[in-house]
């Protein structure tokens, strides 16, 4: 008896582990999109820069003057606070550009692999909230804090590195350091989908690595922190990051009409097998 369920618990096991050619392979071909979709997202959001360049000021002057009716303008005090301690500037810096698309890609990879049901439904929710994004910088474009020194604002990316967006000639990774023309719209800051995108990246985190609080409090954290940073280093408004942040709950709304949504929610580690009812069937 114990040899038979040796062997039944050594077959459960070799089946719940997904071999590793298979894994690398569902990983590719889930990514790919999101990749090649973000790539599409820059390139469209630089079509609008032309407009931007007249409309931006004139909206950010507008959010300010609503976030200060709403007692919602901290940037210059967050910034203030900030700027007075280089470690703080170093660590929001650094967080804003190196956190942001290495943990979509991170999370993103190990829920394709390990949650596949849940990726598809967040990716789906991912690419929804990519044209809700590209719709709202059509609309509003806006001038971020960073551009508007006269009003005490500071880009601490060109105070202290890394210079993400270009340095005093305006090199940078996204003209390949001078080589061609700037695929940059500066102006496409409502909605923060640095913000709206973390929490995404949160969630395939969670489902990748299921029931395991500290997995919930790292996705969190990882949402309040990019909301700091992208305000801390000039880049946002406050209420640009809860815009991102609404743009993906309206997308996840309308995944959910296209991707049931307990593809987002279920331990998929817990399947049933043939014979053994799930828990709550």
């Amino acid at each position: 008896m114990a040899i038979a369920n040796s062997r039944i618990n050594g077959a459960t096991h070799s089946r719940s582990r997904v071999p590793l050619p298979h894994a690398v392979r569902a990983a590719a071909v889930g990514i790919a999109p999101i990749l090649l979709l973000y790539a599409l997202y820059t390139l469209l959001r630089w079509t609008f820069i032309n407009r931007a360049a007249i409309v931006g000021d004139h909206n950010a002057n507008r959010v300010l003057e609503f976030e200060r009716s709403l007692s919602l303008d901290q940037e210059l005090w967050l910034q203030h606070h900030v700027v007075e301690h280089g470690a703080a500037v170093w660590f929001v810096n650094h967080y804003y550009v190196f956190a942001f698309f290495p943990m979509l890609v991170v999370g993103a990879l190990l829920a394709a692999v390990r949650a596949p049901r849940a990726f598809h439904y967040w990716r789906t929710t991912f690419i929804v909230s990519l044209g809700l994004a590209l719709a709202g910088f059509a609309l509003f474009p806006l001038t971020p804090p960073r551009l508007l020194p006269n009003l005490g604002f500071v880009d601490t990316l060109m105070l202290r590195g890394p210079r993400y967006y270009g340095d005093e000639g305006g090199a940078s990774i996204f003209n390949a350091y001078g080589s061609i023309p700037s695929m940059v719209n500066e102006y496409a800051a409502m909605p923060s989908m640095h913000v709206g995108w973390s929490a995404i990246a949160g969630a395939l985190l969670v489902a990748a690595v299921p029931a395991r609080r500290w997995m919930m409090g790292l996705a969190v954290l990882h949402v309040a922190i990019m909301q700091i940073a992208v305000v801390a280093t000039g880049n946002h408004y406050l209420i640009d990051g809860f815009a991102g942040l609404l743009v993906v709950l309206i997308a996840a709304r309308i995944a959910t009409r296209l991707v049931p949504l307990q593809w987002a929610t279920r331990n998929e580690s817990h399947r049933a097998r043939p014979g053994i009812p799930a828990s709550g069937d």
